[in-house]
């Protein structure tokens, strides 16, 4: 039986919370599914480097999913600093974060670079000179595409008839289509001027564990029976697998980013998905589209874990969010032009639009969460609908082909295109300018 896809919009939250938290080292700290109890020494070198008007502004307008005042008592605004709850289950136990007394007293601790920050560029034919980006293709793809729910495969006609004959077609793995993306991306990015890694570069994890490493932490947060194997009960195997694909996937490759890569932009590359039905028989839907994703938007059982309102705190004090704004607004605009899809619309409250654009959302997701520098997510295209898979199957052709009677550049090709054209844009009206020395000088 061929396995449903669950597309980013609509993917349920990966196991619950434990009572315990921490399942594998005993502490009583309230955790996301395998969270690292937080070290809050971590927010030291942040004191006094915010004021209280600039802290409520980043916190009201982006991250507070209720858009009011921080939920009391685990985030309390007093006059002169913010009193953090350090554990759920311990109120009383308390981080106090002084405010800056006036704008621009102390310059936030991060590796990551401001477009201000940048000296300028030293040929105005390379608006991203010296920036350092790290292409972080979604999701695993090849082998693992099944098990991530990220493949699609129409089985009985483009029109899903079951009494037209099946074409040769190939399953959609959105993996692999975003890794033949950033390859290409990764060259027009060079072109400009920019410094560019992959975080993966083949259909392999990042993580060096596998879903049967997380067998007891699947047996303890779903609460199965001792006797419970990965043979005998797939409940318990597609727990450990969430755990490994959707969780460890991700703290892994944010370790690569924060620890070693350490870039000053992270572009995760996505394509959308629509759910389809009855797999056997799945059908085309009638929705394409495209939207971009900054981090934001925590919901009060989101800041309820300790982790996470730890590493809420750090991405406000880092300034992360208005970089983030104004990029996105930016390259969203570029590459709507350029595609030619419609915005995504949210249903949720998991979600809010931006103020800057109809096709930017905040929302609360793992990998814009842990990497510490500004992330741009994108979800252009609806794997599943007819025009996307079509384009897919046409491969990675030269110039441009008839795709259901009109002329298209292959899909691939496009969607890079779109992204380093965005942040050329971006980078060429808000950078300083090229500074006019000799090549290879430093300005």
């Amino acid at each position: 039986m061929k396995r449903l896809l669950i597309p980013a919009v609509l993917a349920a939250p990966l196991v619950a919370p434990t009572a315990a938290g921490d399942t594998t080292t005993g502490s009583i700290a309230h955790l996301s599914p395998l969270g690292e109890t937080p070290d809050w020494s971590r927010l030291d070198p942040y004191q006094r480097g915010i004021t209280k008007p600039d802290f409520l502004h980043q916190w009201q307008s982006n991250y507070d999913g209720s858009q009011g005042t921080p939920p009391s008592p685990l985030v309390t605004i007093l006059e002169d600093r913010v009193r953090i709850v350090k554990c759920f289950k311990r109120p009383d136990d308390v981080y106090e974060l002084f405010f800056a007394t006036s704008p621009g007293s102390a310059r936030p601790s991060r590796f990551w670079r401001s477009v201000q920050e940048l000296p300028p560029a030293r040929s105005p034919d390379q608006p991203l000179d010296g920036l350092r980006i790290a292409i972080d293709p979604g999701h695993i793809g090849g082998d693992w595409a099944k098990m991530e729910h990220r493949w699609f495969h129409i089985l009985s006609g483009v029109t899903g008839d079951p009494k037209e004959p099946a074409p040769a077609t190939l399953p959609v793995k959105e993996g692999d289509v975003v890794l033949q993306v950033a390859r290409r991306l990764e060259a027009k990015l060079v072109r400009l001027g920019a410094k560019v890694v992959l975080v993966r570069s083949q259909a392999t994890p990042v993580t060096s564990k596998r879903p049967p490493d997380f067998l007891e932490t699947a047996r303890i947060a779903g609460n199965f029976p001792s006797d419970a194997t990965f043979e005998n009960s797939p409940a318990l195997a597609s727990t450990a697998e969430r755990l490994f694909y959707l969780s460890e996937e991700i703290r892994a490759r944010s370790r690569k980013i924060n620890q070693t890569l350490r870039p000053d932009l992270v572009l995760c590359l996505h394509v959308n998905a629509e759910p389809w039905g009855d797999p056997e028989h799945a059908a085309f839907v009638p929705s394409n589209h495209f939207h971009l994703l900054i981090n934001g938007n925590y919901s009060a059982g989101e800041i309820a874990f300790d982790d996470q309102r730890l590493e809420l705190l750090l991405r406000l004090l880092q300034g992360i969010h208005p970089e983030e704004l104004a990029m996105s607004a930016t390259v969203a605009g570029v590459m709507a032009e350029s595609i030619a899809l419609p915005p995504y619309t949210y249903t949720t409250p998991n979600a809010r639009r931006t103020p800057l654009s109809e096709y930017v959302w905040s929302r609360n997701l793992l990998a814009t969460r842990l990497y510490a520098c500004p992330v741009l997510f994108f979800e252009p295209y609806v794997m599943n609908h007819e025009l996307t898979y079509t384009r897919v199957q046409a491969g990675a052709y030269e110039g441009k082909r008839e795709i259901l009677g009109e002329a298209r550049v292959n899909l691939f090709e496009e969607y890079a295109n779109a992204v380093a054209e965005g942040l050329e844009a971006y980078f060429r009206n808000h950078r300083r300018q090229f500074s006019g020395g000799p090549p290879g000088s430093q300005p």
